[in-house]
């Protein structure tokens, strides 16, 4: 569910304060300038945040303030409490996903704290009328929808049908770079020729300069030694060479037009979009006929490592530990799970889970096993 499908048109929000009330002239010697901001300050904040976040937050904002528009109401900022609750309350009534509703939320505090109204507005009303909608979808069965996982065998599908062509080649590079990197679609579109480091003919490197965990910005090395993925980038690099397109700071991923020629760099930079490397993810998923192509996005490559450790008996602490990707293990734990059970296994490891599985050899006569402690059970 997008913004535009809540409401029927989207109109622009300008982040702007009220009109003023009118007040005494203060003298200008009495405003003492250590307590105001330059404006390139006021803009710094103002933009402040990682790019992608704030986009979704735009997003989320502009739908607010159409429903804002349609009603007579005025978003702010200063956005009211009853304005936010009531539209909380009308997302709701609506049926959209709590998770949208919660994300909602965070994007109309983030929006007036841009404009200098901290912690505003109280969201205590709103939260609980989210609460209810998630208990209410809970109970009816929905939940929040998660990509199924591109793991190492649909990734293996992927591959095998791509063309013997330029653009088949790119492919190639998106899912072997995206599924051993754990990209995020937003981390791929910024990978630059230099991101890329041939160590030897048995290992590369790929960088990520930054990515939404590293709030310090120390950026983070992902070595890959599988020989079929080295030998695909390799080639890339070479042919993006050879068209005069391999310098240290072109991008990695580049869109291929129906020519099977390279389309030129955008003026932002962009090789491949972060929307175009997940439009090129669920084309893939459709070539290969993925069992699950159907619900295919580019967030699958996120899932698709931790999913295959865990098919491989690994713990989610331990698959946090390996990769470095995550700062919890509940999210590793979702995936960790899938893996298991795609691979045919109970996702619970535990002698109590065993316990379970033991019963229906009651119904053939069999003896359990001896327990852990050497009791019979």
């Amino acid at each position: 569910m997008t913004s535009t499908d809540l409401v029927p048109t989207i109109v622009d929000a300008e982040l702007v304060e009220e009109e003023p009330a009118f007040l005494p002239a203060v003298p200008d010697a009495e405003v003492d300038i250590n307590d105001q901001l330059t404006d390139e300050a006021e803009e710094d904040l103002a933009n402040a945040g990682r790019e992608n976040t704030r986009e979704t937050y735009n997003s989320r904002f502009k739908a607010f303030a159409n429903w804002c528009a349609t009603h007579g109401r005025k978003p702010g900022p200063p956005t009211t409490e009853a304005n936010l609750v009531s539209y909380v309350s009308h997302l709701r009534r609506t049926e959209i996903g709590f998770d949208t509703i919660r994300l909602t939320i965070a994007a109309v505090v983030d929006m007036n704290a841009r404009a200098g109204h901290e912690k505003w507005p109280p969201t205590a009303k709103a939260l609980k009328i989210y609460a209810d909608a998630r208990h209410e979808q809970r109970e009816a069965g929905r939940s929040s929808k998660s990509a199924p996982p591109l793991d190492m065998a649909r990734l293996v599908q992927i591959v095998d049908a791509c063309p013997d062509t330029l653009a088949g080649l790119r492919d190639k590079v998106v899912a072997y770079v995206q599924y051993y990197t754990r990209g995020r679609r937003s981390e791929g579109a910024r990978f630059r020729i230099a991101s890329v480091e041939l160590v030897s003919d048995g290992l590369l490197v790929v960088r990520k300069w930054t990515s939404k965990n590293d709030k310090q910005d120390q950026g983070r090395e992902y070595e890959i030694d599988d020989p079929a993925a080295i030998a695909v980038i390799r080639a890339w690099i070479a042919e993006l060479t050879r068209r005069g397109e391999g310098a240290p700071h072109m991008p990695l991923l580049r869109r291929v037009n129906k020519g099977d020629n390279l389309d030129p760099v955008s003026k932002r930079g962009w090789g491949l979009t972060p929307h175009a490397i997940n439009e090129v993810t669920k084309r893939m998923a459709v070539r290969a006929q993925l069992d699950v192509a159907a619900d295919v996005t580019s967030q699958g490559w996120r899932a698709g490592v931790p999913s295959d450790l865990g098919a491989l008996g690994y713990s989610a602490e331990e698959i946090k530990d390996i990769t470095g990707d995550w700062s919890s293990t509940k999210q590793v734990e979702k995936y960790r799970k899938v893996g298991r059970r795609r691979a045919g296994l109970k996702a619970d490891e535990s002698r109590r889970s065993r316990a379970i599985s033991d019963l229906h050899k009651l119904r053939t006569g069999a003896q359990p096993a001896e327990a852990e402690d050497g009791r019979e059970r």
